[in-house]
């Protein structure tokens, strides 16, 4: 399959970028050796799996939080 078929194959989608926005992405993916398009993409993809991760640590803690009460009895009958 050649690049161009790729690229005709690739979702497309616009976004309207806050000012300043693309300057900052712009000197990131310089300081990263990508293009803006390769750097937008791994941000995206690193914030994702930082969610994942963050989500879990929540989870840990609500586990943690319920089970304390119970700990800290076990620990008075001590």
């Amino acid at each position: 399959m050649s690049n161009e078929t790729k690229r005709q194959l690739e979702e497309k989608f616009v976004v309207r970028l806050p000012d300043g926005m693309r300057e900052r992405i712009a000197l990131q993916a310089r300081e990263n050796t990508r293009s803006m398009n390769s750097e937008i993409v791994h941000r995206l993809e690193a914030t994702a799996g930082l969610e994942a991760a963050l989500d879990r640590a929540h989870k840990i803690i609500d586990q943690l939080m319920a089970a304390a009460p119970a700990n800290e009895q076990a620990g008075a009958r001590v």
